[in-house]
Order: structure tokens, then sequence, then C-alpha cells
């Protein structure tokens, strides 16, 4: 019986946070070279409605940009031929007083 699937998560490079999927991250990259405006994550999913993990908030930020003290990291990807590197990182402190009724469920990025 499967009771996990893995899920794709766009998350645009644009200075603002974005939601993904709450459970374990198996990936971080730039999934399509020409397009390094996006970071694709993979993450573990349960398939049970009922088990749902809350979604977490994340943000990209480049190499020698500030961070928040409280952001905390979940991986890197080399985008554009070397040129830049974008980093993953978890903001926890947005979600941390919100119920799970008062977060909006995400939605997975269509498989190309």
């Amino acid at each position: 019986m499967t009771d996990r699937v893995v899920l794709k998560w766009a998350v645009s490079v644009d200075d603002t946070p974005h939601k993904i999927g709450g459970g374990e991250i198996v990936h971080v990259a730039c999934q399509y070279p020409e397009d390094p405006t996006t970071v694709t994550v993979w993450t573990v999913e349960p398939r049970n409605e009922g088990a749902r993990v809350l979604p977490r908030t994340v943000q990209v930020y480049g190499t020698g940009q500030p961070l928040p003290l409280f952001a905390q990291p979940l991986g890197s990807t080399v985008a554009a031929g070397g040129r830049l590197v974008w980093h993953l990182f978890w903001m926890p402190q947005p979600d941390m007083h919100r119920t799970s009724t008062e977060v909006r469920e995400p939605q997975p990025e269509e498989a190309r």
C-alpha cells in the first residue's frame, strides 16, 4: 500500500514568501536551466487527506542577500550556468500563530 507521494512545487525568485507542502524535502533544484527565476522543490506528502501536514512558508534568497534571523535553510541550487546560487529558506515566523483552518491549501505544480 502506498500512503505517500512526492509532489513538486515551483517557488518564484521574487523576494516574497510562498507556500509549499509541509512534508520532508527531497530535493531543491532549478529544474529548467533556461528559467533561473524559479526554484523547484520536491516534498514527500501523505496521500491521505486526513494525514496532511500543514503547508510551510518558504522564500528564496541569493548569495549575499540579508536574511531574517528566523529564516532556516532548506537547500540550495545553482542557476544560470553557475552564475547564480539560490538558497531556499523556511520562514517559520509568519506561520507560528496560524491554525490549519487559517492556512490556504497549496496546490502542487502540474507535472511537465
